[in-house]
């Protein structure tokens, strides 16, 4: 997949894109500007799938007794 101004804004949330999502695009790209640049479909999919998630939620983090 070819990566977009759109697509990347259609990933981000209103904070951007997450420190996750943005060590993903890091590794697949080896470069600051990832517009125009190829990633893996696959890649694209779950980058996608991980619009928003920001940390673990409160009943994992208590399930292991980090809270």
């Amino acid at each position: 997949m070819i990566i977009t101004q759109e697509w990347l804004d259609s990933i981000k949330d209103e904070q951007g894109v997450t420190t996750g999502q943005e060590y993903l695009l890091n590794k697949w790209i080896c470069d600051d500007d990832w517009v125009g640049k190829i990633i893996p479909d696959h890649i694209a999919k779950f980058l996608e799938h991980c619009k928003g998630y920001r940390g673990l939620p409160e009943a994992v983090k208590a399930f292991k007794g980090w809270t």
